[in-house]
């Protein structure tokens, strides 16, 4: 075989090796990449059930000195308990927290509320309270028990 064709035939595989080596470089920096974005979103996600285990624990201590109505209280709970995507042994002590919001869930908030006019407002609380007077037990015992060091 002459000598120019074995050249060449060196020159290509070298120049095939180079490429794979390039393209296994790239793959190895996309990984470290993915790698990164993936303990980003790690960190992301611990730091935001850190601060819904510290807002959560907040509503419970207003509740508890009646600072924040049985509902509300209910509804910030119950929407925060689903950040820390607990256990479901951990998340039925949430389970009155969610009921009550389910139960008042029909109910006006925010800007609906402020729209509805005052005789509705009033039969709204008065719903309200009487749901609230059912739940009441339970969603305090559960306030006491979630705020009780672990």
């Amino acid at each position: 075989m002459p000598i120019y064709i074995t050249v060449l035939m060196l020159l290509i595989v070298i120049a095939l090796a180079i490429y794979a080596l390039a393209l296994c470089l790239k793959l190895l920096k996309q990984r470290r990449h993915q790698a990164k974005q993936l303990e980003q979103q790690a960190q992301t996600a611990q730091a935001k059930r850190v601060d819904a285990q510290a807002s959560i624990e907040i509503l419970l201590r207003c509740l508890l000195q009646d600072q924040v109505s049985l509902t509300e209280a209910a509804i910030r709970v119950s929407g925060l308990a689903k950040v820390l995507r607990n256990s479901e042994v951990e998340q039925s002590f949430y389970a009155p927290f969610d009921a009550l919001a389910m139960a008042t869930s029909h109910i006006p908030i925010l800007e609906d509320w402020k729209k509805l006019p005052a005789k509705q407002k009033r039969e709204f609380d008065i719903e309200r309270a009487t749901i609230e007077s059912e739940h009441r037990e339970r969603v305090i015992n559960a306030a006491k028990q979630l705020i009780q060091p672990q």
